[in-house]
C-alpha cells in the first residue's frame, strides 16, 4: 500500500512538473535569417513582413520589438499571443546612404523565459540603378575668383530605358551641364560640375539627379569644396 501511494505522488509530482514546464515558444515562420535581396537606392522605405507564431502550450505576451540602428523600423500587429496565434510584424528599411551588402538586427522581447529574446537577421544588397563615379564630389584647392570643374559619369545599371528629368545644385557657385538626358541599359552620361567661388565659403551639400526611375527617382551626389586664399 504504500509503494503504491509512494508511486501516485510521484506521478501527481511528474504531473505538477509537466505543467510548469508547458510554455510558450515564440518562433519566426520565415526562419531568423531574412533578406531584403537587391535593394536599389530608391529614396523611399523597403518593406518588409514577419510572421511570429506561439508554438507552444501557454499565451505568450510580446513586450518590445526593437532593431539594432535607427534605420530599421519595426512595426507589431498584435502582442498577445494564444496558442497556435500568429501576428506579423511589418519591417521597413531606409537604403539611403548604404551600398553593398547591409546587415540589420530585430529583436523580439516576449515574456517566455526560456527564450526571452527572439533575434531575426535581416540582409540585402543595396545597388544602385544610376551610379555615379566617383560617388561623391570634391573640390580641391579651390581659390575665390579662380573657377574649376570636375566631371561625375551616370552609368544605368538596370534593363530598362532611363530619363534624368533634373539635376539640382546646392549652391548657385555650382552649375553643371549634362551630355545627354536619356541613357539605355549599360549607357552613360557625363555630368560636369563648374565651381566659381565668390562669397569665399565652403561648399558642403548634395547634389540631387531626378530620373523618372521607380528603382532609382533620386540620386544624391555628397559634394565638398574647401576654398583657400580668401
Amino acid at each position: 500500500m504504500r509503494n503504491h501511494i509512494i508511486r501516485f505522488c510521484a506521478l501527481l509530482i511528474l504531473a505538477g512538473g509537466s505543467a510548469q514546464n508547458a510554455s510558450a515558444q515564440l518562433t519566426v515562420v520565415e526562419g531568423n535569417a531574412i533578406s531584403f535581396g537587391k535593394i536599389y537606392q530608391t529614396g523611399a522605405m523597403v518593406h518588409k513582413a514577419i510572421t511570429l507564431k506561439n508554438a507552444g502550450s501557454d499565451t505568450v505576451t510580446i513586450m518590445k520589438v526593437t532593431t539594432s540602428c535607427g534605420c530599421t523600423a519595426a512595426l507589431l500587429s498584435d502582442s498577445v499571443l494564444a496558442p497556435g496565434q500568429q501576428t506579423e510584424v511589418k519591417i521597413q528599411f531606409n537604403p539611403t546612404g548604404y551600398i553593398g551588402e547591409v546587415t540589420k538586427y530585430v529583436y523580439v522581447v516576449n515574456s517566455f523565459p526560456k527564450d526571452r529574446l527572439v533575434t531575426v537577421k535581416m540582409t540585402g544588397y543595396v545597388a544602385y540603378a544610376l551610379q555615379p563615379t566617383p560617388g561623391y564630389v570634391l573640390f580641391n584647392n579651390v581659390r575665390v575668383g579662380r573657377p574649376d570643374s570636375t566631371e561625375v559619369t551616370l552609368s544605368n545599371t538596370t534593363d530598362e530605358v532611363m530619363k534624368i528629368t533634373g539635376v539640382e545644385i546646392p549652391t548657385q557657385e555650382i552649375t553643371y551641364k549634362l551630355s545627354k538626358k536619356v541613357l539605355k541599359p549599360g549607357e552613360f552620361a557625363n555630368l560636369t560640375l563648374f565651381i566659381d567661388p565668390v562669397n569665399g565659403r565652403d561648399v558642403d551639400g548634395y547634389i540631387t539627379v531626378r530620373t523618372n526611375s521607380d528603382k532609382q527617382p533620386q540620386l544624391q551626389i555628397r559634394v565638398f569644396a574647401g576654398l583657400i586664399g580668401r
